[in-house]
């Protein structure tokens, strides 16, 4: 399940928290408008480069049809070594298309936040949900 997730150009990703099974991503709009994105049914999550002003370029939701590409799989199920026998190389081809497959069929989401600068974030979870903050930080 999605809610709806607005649109987070040119705006920065600042903090996220991570729990054992969910993830509280927080952003803020370029008007200076704060949400949290909160991942429940956390499977899998990887971030790369996370700085001091994380800049969005686009935040995406993928679930109900299939990814681009994998939309970045690889990094979140790393292949095996080129030269790895093709029993692994297989059975990594598999998970790649089984979770392309949830995706595809609305069993979970694919959280892509794309950066201008910074946080390069993909998770796999069961749901996100969108919310405003309010000026209490919540």
């Amino acid at each position: 399940m999605v809610s709806e997730v607005p649109h987070f150009h040119d705006g920065l990703l600042t903090g996220i928290v991570l729990g054992e099974q969910s993830a509280t991503v927080y952003l803020r709009q370029s008007t200076g408008e704060e949400y949290t994105l909160t991942l429940s049914g956390l499977e899998v999550l990887q971030m790369e480069d996370f700085r001091q002003g994380n800049i969005i370029s686009m935040v995406e939701v993928v679930s109900g049809r299939l990814p681009y590409e994998h939309a970045g799989l690889e990094r979140l199920f790393k292949p095996p070594h080129p030269k790895a026998t093709e029993e692994y190389q297989k059975a990594h081809a598999i998970v790649m298309e089984r979770q392309a497959a949830r995706i595809a069929s609305g069993e979970v989401s694919l959280l892509v936040i794309v950066p201008s600068y910074g946080a390069d974030l993909l998770a796999i979870c069961r749901e996100v949900k969108a919310a405003v903050r309010d000026g209490n930080g919540s």
